[in-house]
């Protein structure tokens, strides 16, 4: 599997066209998630909750993998939290470790800022071991999400 160190990973901001690309990526990137948590997918509930989030690509950002999109994060910074709301990455591009790089640079940045980044992610989500790796704990829970963090101070 061709890693990160081998291909160039950028951002750039998210433009209204860019929304029905990121519509795309985020129904494969969370259709077998959703399948094996809830037991079906449901292409209009899964619109609405896409469209609840994207609002045009506010604060969102296109990851690009050789200059070719291959997902999005959406992530908020305030002076004492970091909040990943969204990182969707093409499951064609999944393991190489490009979610990895996008997230280890905003994990970099809440260490020099000495304050918590913080997500949270779909129980049935296999990005949950990324997550641990990476460094974050569990810190609670809902019904159908963990809430998870990266202490600055670990």
């Amino acid at each position: 599997m061709e890693k990160f160190e081998q291909m160039k990973i950028s951002k750039r901001p998210a433009k209204e066209e860019d929304t029905e690309f990121a519509r795309q990526a985020h129904h494969k990137a969370y259709h077998n998630v959703v399948v094996s948590q809830f037991g079906e997918w449901d292409d209009k509930a899964q619109d609405k909750f896409f469209k609840s989030g994207w609002k045009n690509g506010l604060h969102h950002e296109i990851i690009l993998c050789d200059g070719v999109p291959c997902g999005y994060i959406f992530s908020e910074e305030t002076d004492d939290l970091i909040t990943f709301h969204e990182l969707v990455i093409l499951p064609e591009f999944q393991g190489r470790g490009i979610g990895t790089k996008i997230l280890n640079e905003k994990i970099e940045k809440a260490k020099i800022k000495k304050i918590p980044a913080r997500l949270q992610v779909l129980k049935a989500n296999k990005a949950i071991d990324l997550y641990q790796r990476l460094g974050a704990e569990t810190i609670g829970e809902t019904e159908t999400h963990l809430k998870m963090e990266f202490d600055p101070n670990k």
